[in-house]
């Protein structure tokens, strides 16, 4: 049986399936780029539809291990790729850039530890964030222009961004949470606090660019829309994710109150033929 010869382990793990492609490689609006969202939006329609044969399964507590822990996999398997490639395609090993500072990677590690633990204080956080800015990557993925199907980042970064989403409307869901206007302080808090920390490593250590707060990271397109100005990028990402939020919340109320109207309707209609 032949085995591969040493430099051919290399070219696979830093030229093949964990190394970078070139730029393009992952298309917009692809079948690669509407598939993770596709798989998402039916986990969580199955988890709707089952969702009282799920609560009280006795496999419950050990499917949101199972979802932790890949939560968790998929987090610190970004960081093994890049200890051992670099975190470029230039193979720069200057872990200072790549921090865990981005808002994604700190959604990702409070739904692992939301879905253990059951925190609704996570889970405040998390469903605003997910909510919000967690859809803008799954429009846009800019940061994987480099690897689409045929690399592991692709599949890393689709995990790392869809499976929190899932873990909110799991617990939604399966575990009853509910969110609360009046709560939306703990998930500005942790962006603003975020943000100044990002503003800070930036201003530190050259080439960084956490939070997206400066750099093309985003894409040179809407890049050009932002301002350059850190302190002021944050402002307009806190702004624009506070309105979403608003929006999204005013449609789930107004469909709560449509719904609890129309169960008022049909006791009433109840009560009446009786």
């Amino acid at each position: 049986m032949d085995y591969p010869s040493n430099n051919s382990w290399s070219e696979f793990f830093n030229e093949g399936f964990f190394g970078y492609g070139e730029k393009g490689d992952f298309k917009y609006f692809s079948f690669w780029h509407f598939l993770p969202i596709v798989l998402l939006i039916a986990g969580i329609a199955l988890t709707y539809i089952f969702k009282d044969k799920i609560k009280n399964s006795k496999h419950e507590k050990l499917f949101r291990t199972i979802l932790g822990c890949a939560m968790m996999f998929t987090e610190m398997s970004y960081f093994w790729r890049l200890l051992y490639i670099g975190n470029s395609d230039l193979g720069e090993h200057n872990m200072l850039t790549r921090l865990p500072f981005q808002v994604c990677e700190w959604t990702c590690i409070f739904a692992t530890i939301m879905v253990f633990t059951e925190s609704k204080n996570l889970f405040d956080i998390d469903v605003f964030v997910c909510l919000t800015v967690g859809f803008l990557p799954l429009c846009l993925p800019a940061v994987i222009q480099r690897t689409g199907p045929t690399y592991y980042r692709y599949y890393q970064f689709w995990l790392e961004h869809i499976l929190p989403i899932y873990a909110v409307f799991y617990m939604m869901f399966v575990k009853g949470f509910k969110y609360d206007i009046k709560q939306i302080w703990k998930p500005l808090t942790f962006l603003i606090v975020l943000g100044l920390i990002c503003i800070y490593l930036n201003s530190k250590i050259p080439n960084a660019t956490y939070m997206y707060l400066q750099g093309d990271d985003l894409g040179e397109a809407l890049t050009s829309m932002l301002p350059e100005n850190q302190f002021g990028r944050l402002g307009i990402y806190t702004a624009v994710v506070s309105l979403i939020f608003g929006i999204e919340f005013l449609v789930f109320f107004l469909l709560r109150k449509f719904k609890k109207n129309k169960n008022e309707k049909l006791e009433l209609e109840e009560k009446s033929s009786n």
